[in-house]
Formats: structure tokens, sequence, C-alpha cells
């Protein structure tokens, strides 16, 4: 088993129906029995992320151990991150198709840029390619400022 470290950021573009290539960058670092890949709008940021599908497993399963079953809000934050979420695999070209409803919420039209992320992908609509990065400098400050902590 080896550990799958997504890096780098690939464009694509969007077919008619919605379909893109999935990058044969990444598709090359998910193993054989990776074939089913989780969709979700992210957090946080404006974007979609793809995780593998035991990635995902993981991240749920991180998540319920912090939560009450016997707590309403609890119950609604598992209810929300669950609800919104594409189990999908790849066609035989290495596609897969994005949602509209996922296209609409994050502004995605005809051209995408895939920013490997560790061990998930994000998918961001060419268009706000700048949103995820910080600054020169500012990278430069945060980076030190972990770095030597």
């Amino acid at each position: 088993f080896k550990e799958m470290l997504f890096t780098g950021t690939i464009q694509a573009k969007l077919d008619a129906k919605g379909r893109v290539f999935f990058p044969s960058a990444f598709r090359k670092q998910l193993s054989e029995s990776e074939e089913r890949l989780v969709l979700k709008r992210d957090v946080f940021q404006h974007c979609l992320v793809v995780y593998p599908y035991s990635v995902w497993e993981k991240e749920v399963e991180v998540l319920r151990s912090r939560l009450s079953q016997w707590n309403a809000r609890h119950a609604m934050v598992l209810r929300q991150f669950l609800s919104d979420v594409e189990v999908f695999m790849l066609d035989s070209n290495g596609r897969f198709i994005i949602p509209k409803r996922f296209m609409e919420e994050t502004g995605i039209d005809k051209e995408v840029a895939f920013i490997g992320l560790d061990d998930r992908i994000e998918v961001w609509s060419k268009a706000s390619m700048e949103e995820p990065f910080m600054s020169a400098a500012d990278f430069e400050t945060a980076l030190q400022e972990i770095m030597n902590s």
C-alpha cells in the first residue's frame, strides 16, 4: 500500500456534458483498489474536493469520532457533511461528470484547475484560480512562522 501524495496544478476543459478528464498524473497515484472516488463541495473554500474513497472514509471517521449522536447540532453537522456528496468512478476514458449543482455553486464553467493537495485534490473554476493562494510575501512570512515555531 503506497501513500497517496497529490501535488501540482493541472488545467482541464469540460465538455458540453460537464465531463472532464481526471488528470493522468493523479490517476497514476490511485491504487488499483481505489476505483471509487468522492466529490464534495469544500467546507471553507469556493471549490470542489475529490477524495479517494479510502481517504473519504477516514475523514468521515474522524468527524464521527468527535460528534455525539445525542447532540442535535452534531447530528445536523453530520447530515450536512454527508448529504451533498457524489460517489463516482471514472469512465473507460478516465473522465467523470461534475454535476450541474456543483458547477453552479462553485462558478465552474468550461475550464477547471485540479490542485493536488496531499491525499485529496481540489477542483477550482479557472476564473477563481487566485482565491486559494496568498501573495508571495504572505506565503514566505507564514511559512517562516510555521517552520520556526
